[in-house]
């Protein structure tokens, strides 16, 4: 059973979708299952094919708005869904991500405040189960466990949207890391370790972003990118070992 405080903040859930039906139940059936009542579900899909707008359209009226229509990829769908939301918080659980409980949305939503403009909290990785302690000094966070109040898109803009691009979200978190942060001390979100995040790709951008906002010096960039194939090469060998 939902509730709903007229003096609780509305709250917008946004889920990125395409191709993916499995997932997809598996994390709107976690949205519908949390017990905080005054919230929003957008569903962004990009123009999926194998079955999941059929999935998306089940669900019927308990989806507040969806838009099914090809994008440009998740951090374009993102800012689609950031422009139709009506919340004045945002989190982000996109297709194959989960909430951990039923309470998760309403733990969250317990520590704002008019002094908060950021909510950060661990998150769990569905393969082992292992609950990762969000670093925020490190800007060690995960997308799917950060609610943000949508006032900060009016002050530094939305997710940047490029070909090859996979670290907007790291860059705008970054962009915000002097606002008014707070740490809810129950994890979020339940997700997978796979992702844009583990390929070198990504890692490199992320080199290339901690050195414009001056997080790192060059002479340790230079290191980091210097040893990084070792350190992939070694990985590879202790996976294929065990």
């Amino acid at each position: 059973m939902s509730f709903f405080l007229p003096t609780c903040s509305r709250v917008t859930i946004i889920t990125i979708i395409r191709n993916d039906v499995l997932g997809l139940a598996r994390t709107l059936a976690s949205v519908l299952a949390q017990d905080y009542g005054n919230r929003q579900l957008v569903v962004v899909d990009g123009g999926s094919t194998d079955g999941s707008l059929e999935k998306i359209n089940e669900y019927g009226s308990a989806i507040d708005i969806l838009i099914s229509e090809p994008d440009e990829g998740i951090y374009h769908a993102m800012n689609k869904g950031v422009a139709l939301a009506d919340g004045e918080w945002l989190l982000f659980m996109n297709s194959g991500d989960e909430f951990v409980a039923p309470n998760s949305l309403s733990r969250a939503v317990a520590v704002t405040g008019p002094d908060v403009e950021v909510v950060y909290a661990d998150w769990i990785y569905r393969e082992d189960g292992q609950c990762v302690k969000a670093d925020f000094g490190r800007m060690n966070i995960r997308h799917q466990s950060v609610m943000y109040r949508k006032s900060l898109h009016n002050v530094f803009g939305l997710y940047v949207v490029g070909s090859g691009v996979t670290i907007s979200d790291f860059l705008f978190f970054l962009s915000i890391a002097n606002r008014r942060w707070k740490y809810c001390d129950q994890p979020i979100s339940v997700c997978d370790k796979v992702g844009s995040s583990g390929k070198p790709m990504h890692f490199y951008q992320r080199m290339a972003i901690e050195l414009i906002f001056a997080r790192r010096n060059r002479v340790k960039v230079a290191t980091i990118l210097l040893l990084y194939p070792l350190y992939r090469l070694l990985k590879r060998y202790t996976s294929f070992m065990r």
